[in-house]
């Protein structure tokens, strides 16, 4: 096995820029790139410039980038920033493409600074998009949520006899709330009343999830479930 001094001096990094087309997919890596990461990498690059240079062989065979060389297709980029990694053998290339990937996601996240870091990122006094780190914002919304609503969590029990049967309608001021189908058009329409109509619908299927504020925006003191307005 080779000691960490050697290892160090044989192998001292240069990054040069290579055309896009010297550069060539290899057809065995087994990671995907959907389009919805394809464009974070595209607004990361726009943001930030290209950071991370592209890992091939003396071949321009591509061992870690593949997504990033995708991006800079899309951008319209003729040339990225690449490191030649000489000295691999095919095994060891193959193992580097699985573990230039995998090794990052066995990392964990200290959830105390992130929430402290998305929070200030998401503050409306600084001059960015949150979502450039990578996160969506619906993930977002979960990670700044301090703590859980308890009221959304408790569940009252069923009472032995129901007091609201399917099919009844309350009247509450200028709210009506209906215990039945959606889907059901007559009963709807007993809902909204004769000759009313629906301006907007609120809909989760097939379940109820809970909602936040999107990030950026104070959240709201309730949320809103299934109904129609």
């Amino acid at each position: 096995m080779k000691n960490a001094s050697s290892i160090a001096v044989a192998s001292r990094l240069a990054v040069t820029y290579r055309a896009i087309s010297d550069l060539i997919p290899d057809p065995r890596n087994a990671r995907t790139h959907p389009k919805r990461q394809i464009d974070q990498l595209r607004a990361s690059i726009e943001e930030f410039g290209f950071t991370n240079p592209i890992l091939a062989d003396p071949g321009g065979r591509i061992i870690a980038g593949h997504g990033r060389l995708q991006a800079a297709r899309a951008m319209g980029i003729s040339e990225v920033p690449t490191i030649i990694l000489p000295g691999l053998s095919e095994t060891q290339k193959r193992a580097l493409r699985i573990a230039d990937n995998k090794i990052a996601l066995n990392a964990g996240w200290d959830l105390e600074i992130l929430q402290s870091e998305l929070g200030e990122l998401a503050s409306l006094d600084v001059d960015i998009y949150p979502t450039l780190t990578g996160f969506s914002t619906g993930e977002i919304d979960v990670i700044l949520a301090s703590s859980a609503d308890p009221d959304d969590e408790v569940i009252p029990p069923v009472p032995a006899t129901p007091r609201t049967k399917p099919g009844d309608i309350w009247i509450l001021d200028d709210h009506r709330i209906g215990c039945g189908d959606s889907r059901d058009a007559e009963f709807l329409q007993r809902v909204i009343g004769e000759g009313g109509r629906v301006d907007a619908a609120f809909l989760d299927p097939p379940y109820n999830v809970k909602m936040g504020g999107a990030c950026g925006v104070r959240r709201a003191p309730s949320r809103v479930r299934d109904g129609v307005r």
